[in-house]
């Protein structure tokens, strides 16, 4: 157990993970992770979500240059050009959407529709495929409860939303999982929930058990 006493458990084979405390559940939640087994893609491989033990290193809003939809901050602002979008850099400054990221303004309202059946630019950005928030986790090599800079790297996979099932909960609609790459797809309700109680705090010891195990 953490200091706190808390502890994380991922069934994979369940869709299941446990937030223990003192040894005992005190929340179960919905949570998708990759295939059983590899699927191949043209963009990028489905894996298996990684077995082993863990510690929570932070919640971070993520971007990653992998895919440009992605490489955008979660409610970063947006502004409607007509012809394009702008996204905002900082406080003063505003980049052109289709000329950095090669996403069209007809792109944009199209998956604004497709999330919120609205045919128009949202205003922020709700298109990032790891949602507001991702916890990052990392594996302690010499067990000291920290993340020693240089010496541990943070995990691929990590806790997030979806797009989907964020615009499904903000309009009140059933919340439609789908497994993910490698990560772990949480509802945005029960993610909430988790960090409220604290599950997300650093330190916490998080196992991700193998498909075939099973929670009793």
């Amino acid at each position: 157990m953490g200091q706190t006493g808390k502890e994380l458990h991922f069934y994979p084979g369940q869709k299941l993970l446990l937030l223990l405390q003192g040894g005992k559940v005190v929340m179960r939640s919905e949570a998708w992770g990759g295939p059983s087994a590899r699927v191949q893609s043209d963009n990028m491989d489905a894996t298996p979500t990684s077995p082993g033990r863990y510690l929570i290193y932070r919640e971070e809003a993520y971007i990653t240059p992998t895919w440009a939809w992605s490489s955008i901050r979660w409610g970063t602002k947006l502004q409607d050009k007509l012809t394009d979008v702008w996204y905002q850099l900082n406080v003063n400054t505003w980049a052109s959407l289709k000329r950095d990221k090669g996403i069209s303004r007809q792109d944009v309202i199209a998956q604004n529709y497709r999330l919120y059946g609205q045919k128009r630019v949202p205003d922020t950005w709700v298109f990032n495929d790891f949602g507001p928030i991702a916890i990052r986790y990392f594996v302690d090599r010499n067990g000291n409860g920290r993340f020693d800079q240089g010496k541990e790297t943070l995990m691929g996979e990590m806790f997030h939303t979806t797009p989907d099932n964020e615009a499904q909960y903000r309009q009140g609609q059933p919340l439609v999982m789908a497994e993910s790459r490698g990560c772990i797809h949480m509802k945005p309700p029960e993610r909430d929930l988790l960090k409220n109680a604290g599950a997300f705090e650093y330190g916490t010891p998080f196992i991700v058990h193998t498909y075939s195990e099973r929670f009793k």
